[in-house]
């Protein structure tokens, strides 16, 4: 995923939420979601961002309520 595909997400009405994880894994970053009707829970994984990149990112979709790591779970 790239910014410009995030910009996209949004402009277009498809985003849904962002996570960030942190605790360490390999998946450790900013994941973004988009809407899905046959997603689990109406959304599915649209893509992610590594820490050392997750700024710009960010601050696209930081006034959403980014969460925290699978239900909280870092």
């Amino acid at each position: 995923m790239t910014i410009n595909d995030l910009k996209a997400l949004i402009a277009s009405g498809e985003f849904h939420h962002a996570t960030y994880r942190n605790q360490g894994t390999l998946w450790e970053g900013l994941h973004i979601y988009k809407k899905e009707n046959n997603g689990f829970n109406g959304f599915t994984h649209a893509g992610m961002f590594p820490k050392e990149e997750h700024d710009e990112a960010y601050n696209l979709v930081r006034h959403t309520g980014v969460s925290l790591g699978s239900r909280g779970n870092g």
